[in-house]
């Protein structure tokens, strides 16, 4: 029975596309036809698989067979083809049989709940990239702005709309499961060359948008004609690495000017441009030295109040 088996399935199959070509003069079928059942007999003994779950219905080995004829290949290009497709098709099936394959294929079940998660972040990060831009958009939004903390609100919620989403399971209809995967690809789509554009740390300005410059450099934090700030502390002690933001949480930056500045790094690897005073040297290579400032008394407890004198009787 080992050896009936493929035996019967050669002459069934050959007989099949026989058949399917039938509508063909002699000479041309005959052309087509040669050589077939030994090259069906070889299919069929490398594999336990039936001659139709290989090399597909007869009717579409026989139309493989027409086409070839008709570039001038004839058989061998027919056979060359569904070798390649054979070889590429056991490559399929040796890697969805190795060890690593199957561990993975357990665990992704069990990654599931973290994609949820994920995919919440990612869509809520692609529409505020879409209505913000770039500018000062963090991988952790800054809560004390009105944008971060909206932003942050926003993915509390779409992580709960996911997470429920995705316990109901994948759909049973192929159609909605492709249409599922598809969405799920866009996402990832979509979000990468936002991540890849976000900054971690450094804050970088332009005037786009506006005709006046200043107004525009203002509202991002970044302000024009400022070249250092020096820092005190109310008893008069000159402060160091002072780091400085604006009302929306952005730091403060100011502009070169003409001297030389050594931004501070960080551990890192960002530069600080808000740690003041900035370190500072002229087109000299001179250090810029602080101005002299006059530094207001600072009242320190209330003053003490005066008698009240009492009236004589």
């Amino acid at each position: 029975m080992a050896t009936s088996k493929p035996a019967n399935d050669v002459a069934t199959y050959a007989a099949s596309v026989r058949s399917a070509l039938a509508s063909l003069p002699d000479a041309e079928r005959a052309s087509l036809l040669e050589d077939l059942e030994n090259h069906l007999a070889e299919v069929a003994g490398e594999s336990d698989l039936s001659l139709e779950e290989r090399l597909g219905k007869p009717e579409d080995y026989a139309a493989e067979l027409r086409s070839a004829y008709g570039s001038g290949s004839s058989t061998l290009k027919v056979k060359r083809r569904w070798q390649i497709r054979e070889r590429s098709w056991g490559l399929v099936k040796m890697a969805f049989g190795t060890q690593v394959y199957r561990e993975l294929r357990a665990l992704l079940p069990e990654l599931l709940p973290g994609w949820w998660v994920l995919r919440a972040y990612l869509i809520v990060l692609v529409l505020a990239f879409m209505s913000r831009g770039d500018s000062n958009l963090r991988p952790i939004p800054n809560p004390f702005s009105s944008g971060g903390l909206l932003q942050i609100l926003a993915t509390l919620v779409a992580i709960v709309i996911s997470v429920r989403l995705g316990r109901r399971g994948m759909p049973v209809n192929r159609g909605w499961r492709g249409a599922v995967l598809a969405v799920n690809v866009g996402i990832v789509v979509l979000a990468l060359p936002v991540l890849v554009s976000m900054g971690t740390g450094a804050t970088s300005y332009s005037y786009a948008g506006t005709s006046d410059p200043y107004f525009s450099a203002v509202s991002a934090g970044y302000y024009p004609g400022l070249t250092n700030i020096y820092p005190y502390s109310k008893d008069g002690k000159a402060l160091k690495d002072v780091l400085l933001y604006d009302q929306n949480g952005r730091p403060l930056t100011a502009a070169s000017g003409d001297v030389v500045t050594d931004v501070p790094t960080g551990a890192d690897g960002l530069p600080i441009p808000n740690a003041y005073p900035l370190n500072q040297r002229d087109a000299n290579g001179l250090p810029v030295l602080p101005p002299r400032v006059a530094l207001p008394p600072w009242q320190t407890s209330a003053p003490a109040a005066s008698p009240i004198a009492t009236p004589s009787p």
